[in-house]
């Protein structure tokens, strides 16, 4: 592992390709805003890390994918780019299963 990954992995990070995945994806998410703002910006980056980080696995769930290096880091780009508003999506959605499901 070279570059930021690897520095990231040196201060015990786990899951660096996630974090950067979602990062990234923050960052996609303010480019394509109206709100140019550096406050947006560092909003939408950090919203988006923690997103890709620890949303990741309902992404792959919904679109039904295997969980392979590839795959993870896109689904971590995708919650880093729907950010805060897709957490919230996701579990209405996940909600709605979970109602399905009991009431079945």
């Amino acid at each position: 592992m070279d570059g930021c990954g690897g520095v990231l992995c040196t201060l015990g990070i786990e899951g660096e390709r996630t974090l950067l995945a979602g990062a990234f994806g923050g960052a996609t998410r303010w480019i394509a805003s109206d709100r140019r703002t550096w406050q947006a910006a560092v909003l939408a980056v950090a919203g988006g890390a923690l997103a890709g980080c620890y949303v990741w696995p309902m992404i792959l769930w919904l679109l039904r994918m295997e969980e392979r290096p590839q795959t993870i880091a896109m689904a971590a780009f995708l919650a880093g780019t729907l950010g805060i508003s897709g957490v919230r999506a996701l579990s209405a959605v996940v909600d709605a299963r979970a109602r399905k499901m009991r009431d079945a």
